[in-house]
């Protein structure tokens, strides 16, 4: 369809080129900086999101608080602004393919899942020392880069809300008092409209990783408020109810991350994964069978070097032992003796 901003130049700087994406918060675009021709993409929020001039000034002050955000599982924020009363925010353009495109065509391998888990919470610890909660964690908004190994980026920090120093949220996040999110993934503080915290990340995380391991989400129905109130009250099911062959530790994890009291929940992001690498599925796997061979082959060679150390330790306390016979031999006046023919047989082959 025609879109207005294809072609757009914006603030002089940036060319619209493509539509990417759209969502309920805004949408995104494939542009070029001009000049230097580099690819970023560009989301432009929905006008409602700084349509007073204190709400603008809120968006700039916490886009800002966003753009310093840097670490290798984050889509940095490098610009921001507004057009025609849109804000806007410029991101690094990444090409990969969501986590929710990764999980339509099936199950992961287990491996796979903590590795995507644990980059997940990676970045979103590097967020929350910063004070930057994301608040819609979700597939969607997880992208794996193209290469041999999975390398993640987290996207969107857009409807992020900051955390001030002392703790408590930011105006804009207290002013709003909406709850915004995906309900699918949403902690049972968000489905209630209370203040959130980095908490309600992680247990976004714990729902993400139920569905990667299970194949499902632990709760679904048709209308999101009934998904909103299984949240709130809903135990969910075991994992291994399901996926028998993942290990009770795993399980424990798992369902932590899903407690609906906060304070029961992985305190940090880092504590989170370090849990999941601790799990027999998140320890590095054993040696393959040709590494093992290797070990056996070299065993014998161990075994002759210790024989070897002895043998020149004999040695040396034979030709102590013989110097002595020689030298009392000697003082007694007596012939001297020989030293075997062995031994010096041994002594030839031996230097």
């Amino acid at each position: 369809m025609d879109d207005a901003r294809i072609g757009l130049v914006v603030d002089g700087r940036y060319r619209v080129e493509d539509r990417i994406a759209a969502g309920g918060m805004g949408v995104v675009y494939r542009a070029v900086r001009l000049g230097l021709d580099k690819p970023v993409a560009i989301k432009f929020l929905h006008r409602s999101q700084a349509s007073v001039p204190h709400q603008r000034e809120r968006f700039n002050r916490e886009a800002a608080a966003m753009s310093r955000l840097s670490h290798p599982n984050l889509v940095s924020i490098i610009d921001y602004g507004d057009v025609d009363g849109a804000p806007y925010l410029v991101m690094e353009y990444q090409h990969g393919e969501s986590l929710r495109r990764v999980l339509e065509r099936g199950s992961l391998p287990i491996e796979r899942v903590i590795s995507i888990a644990r980059q997940i919470l990676a970045g979103l610890g590097s967020a929350h020392v910063s004070g930057v909660v994301h608040r819609d964690l979700k597939p969607d908004n997880v992208l794996l880069l193209s290469s041999a190994d999975d390398i993640v980026k987290i996207l969107d920090f857009g409807v992020a809300k900051l955390i001030e120093g002392d703790g408590s949220p930011s105006e804009m996040s207290v002013m709003a008092r909406t709850i915004l999110g995906t309900a699918a993934y949403m902690s049972p503080e968000q489905a209630r409209g209370q203040a959130i915290d980095p908490r309600a990340d992680l247990y976004a995380v714990g729902i993400m990783l139920y569905e990667m391991v299970v194949g499902r989400r632990p709760f679904e129905a048709e209308r999101d408020l009934a998904v909103l109130r299984m949240q709130v009250e809903d135990p969910p099911l075991r994992p291994r109810n399901i996926a028998p062959e993942i290990s009770p530790e795993l399980e424990v994890v798992m369902l932590r991350a899903l407690e609906k009291k906060r304070t029961e929940r992985w305190e940090t992001a880092e504590a989170f994964s370090a849990a999941l690498a601790q799990t027999p599925e998140g320890r590095p796997p054993p040696a393959s069978e040709p590494v093992r061979a290797a070990l056996r082959d070299s065993a014998p060679s161990r075994k002759r070097s210790g024989g070897w150390a002895s043998l020149v330790l004999a040695m040396m306390l034979l030709a102590v032992a013989g110097v002595s016979l020689l030298w009392v031999a000697d003082d007694h006046g007596l012939i001297e003796v020989p030293w075997p023919e062995w031994f010096l047989r041994v002594i030839a082959t031996t230097i």
